[in-house]
């Protein structure tokens, strides 16, 4: 029986894209810099460090430091707080508490604008753990030992658990922890065609009852 659903956040829950991708542009154009790649919605996801480093085809530390630190002050005092939910997501969530299941995130994003979010977007109570990239430094360095922690602190057996995301590697990491993913059509990411992604948040409720 499943009992904890455990959420992405960027792309899964939130469509953060058009905040983060005007901030990558801002923080280019105020270090000078012109993007490697096109700033599009294929940034969404990895941690902020090694995006920075593939859009500006800079691997200097104190540079990606300055890049880091400009994103942030940007991102986390205005661009965070104009973040949208996706539409049914607030419902399915509030449902899903209602019903007894524990919710918790676990997102490559940093812990201060999630959190910042969460709160703006009302949520605040609904997720009984929030694990971010920068949650527990040096404690794990990826998605997949990520959700490792957040089972081993939570006691959550991985077959009780789901883990909800919009990319490939969201399912890779849920893999390496032995815990069920189930994708989403409205995120980031893309597909095979043999996977069966959710069409609504509202699907994922449809989905709990007849598992």
């Amino acid at each position: 029986m499943k009992t904890h659903i455990l959420f992405d956040f960027d792309g899964t829950l939130v469509d953060s894209a058009p905040a983060i991708l005007a901030c990558f542009s801002r923080v280019l154009q105020a270090h000078g810099l012109s993007a490697c790649r096109a700033i599009d919605a294929g940034l969404i996801g990895p941690p902020l460090r090694q995006t920075l480093e593939m859009l500006s085809g800079r691997s200097d530390p104190e540079l990606l430091d300055a890049l880091s630190a400009s994103f942030k002050d940007i991102y986390d005092t205005e661009a965070c707080l104009e973040t949208l939910a996706y539409a049914g997501c607030q419902a399915t969530l509030e449902r899903l508490h209602e019903q007894g299941f524990t919710l918790a995130i676990a997102t490559n994003k940093r812990l201060l604008p999630t959190q910042k979010i969460i709160t703006t977007l009302g949520w605040d109570g609904l997720f009984a753990e929030v694990f971010a990239s920068d949650s527990y430094p040096g404690r794990y360095a990826d998605k997949t030992g990520m959700i490792g922690a957040l089972l081993h602190d939570g006691a959550i057996a991985p077959q009780a658990a789901i883990y909800v995301g919009d990319t490939e590697h969201d399912g890779l990491a849920a893999a390496a922890n032995a815990v069920d993913f189930w994708p989403v059509a409205w995120g980031y990411g893309h597909f095979a065609s043999q996977e069966q992604p959710l069409q609504s948040p509202q699907q994922l409720l449809e989905r709990l009852v007849s598992a």
